[in-house]
């Protein structure tokens, strides 16, 4: 019956939706499972397979930005889940009758560590994580500190998801790679795009918003090339070969500009219009849009 409701749920998902939801159902539980136990372990190896999956859906390349990736489609690391999950089993154990052999083991470890300097990864862990949340006092007085598992649950998985927003922002500004990104991409979020367009213009999209593509400011970056050499090689007007210049400044491409992009966008290009025209959730000009894009494609980036 649970297959059933699954499947009737699924339906009424576009394929994209499907897709995701397979990997938080099937793939997730399987990575995850004990990760109460084992979460204070290196999780880099469940980390790739969700970065690999995510970037298998959307054709997009191995060495594509971490932040990117998270970015365009609003999903956490998974470490925020099993570190939540980790503080939640946490709080059942002190919660458990004081007769039940999980409470009477986990106080004689605690007390092991706090008296003897005992090291145990497993509470390391515990104590780092209400740390970096900010809720060293619920560590410090565990033994009389009694909090619902709800409301733990909630108040830490919601502290590790602004911490990595922080931490998203961060990496935006401190990559190279993240200039052009970090003019149209200012909050973290899924973006309406992923399920207005079909398949092949959203591949388009996304490839482009996130360079994986052959503009010159790219393949120089490959060579290389310094930043300012990484000229537009169609108008030689010296200029970067980048994403702004020629979906905005080009002379090359002013015809199909006009025929595919909204009037405003013809002339008097600046940042705040083309964050304007990648941040669009208008169907018909997103299409236009990726079509502009197949066109710059054709003309600089030959097969």
């Amino acid at each position: 019956m649970v297959g059933n409701q699954w499947v009737i749920s699924c339906s009424s998902c576009s394929p994209l939706e499907c897709q995701l939801d397979l990997f938080d159902k099937i793939v997730v539980p399987v990575l995850l499972y004990g990760c109460e136990i084992w979460g204070f372990e290196s999780l880099d190896i469940i980390e790739r397979i969700h970065l690999k999956f995510l970037k298998y859906i959307f054709n997009l390349k191995s060495s594509t930005p971490t932040y990117m990736v998270y970015g365009e489609t609003g999903r956490f690391p998974l470490y925020v889940t099993v570190y939540t999950r980790m503080i939640c089993y946490w709080n059942k154990l002190l919660l458990s009758p004081e007769n039940k052999i999980v409470c009477i083991l986990y106080k004689y470890l605690y007390e092991k560590v706090c008296k003897e300097s005992y090291q145990n990864a497993w509470l390391s862990c515990i104590r780092n994580i209400f740390n970096s949340c900010g809720y060293s006092n619920i560590w410090n007085d565990q033994m009389h500190f009694f909090i619902n598992n709800k409301c733990l649950k909630t108040s830490v998985e919601q502290r590790l998801k602004d911490q990595y927003i922080q931490k998203w922002q961060s990496d935006i500004r401190e990559s190279s790679k993240g200039q052009i990104y970090n003019i149209f991409k200012t909050e973290f979020g899924p973006e309406k795009y992923l399920n207005l367009l079909p398949k092949k213009f959203r591949t388009i999209f996304i490839k482009f918003r996130t360079a994986n593509h052959h503009l010159p400011i790219e393949t120089g970056r490959w060579c290389g090339t310094p930043k300012l050499e990484r000229t537009c090689h169609v108008c030689n007007r010296g200029q970067i070969g980048d994403e702004y210049h020629y979906i905005l400044e080009c002379n090359v491409f002013g015809l199909q500009r006009k025929k595919y992009l909204p009037e405003k966008y013809h002339c008097r290009p600046n940042f705040y219009k083309f964050s304007e025209l990648m941040k669009t959730a208008d169907y018909n000009v997103l299409t236009n849009l990726c079509i502009f894009i197949s066109k710059i494609y054709e003309k600089v980036c030959p097969p």
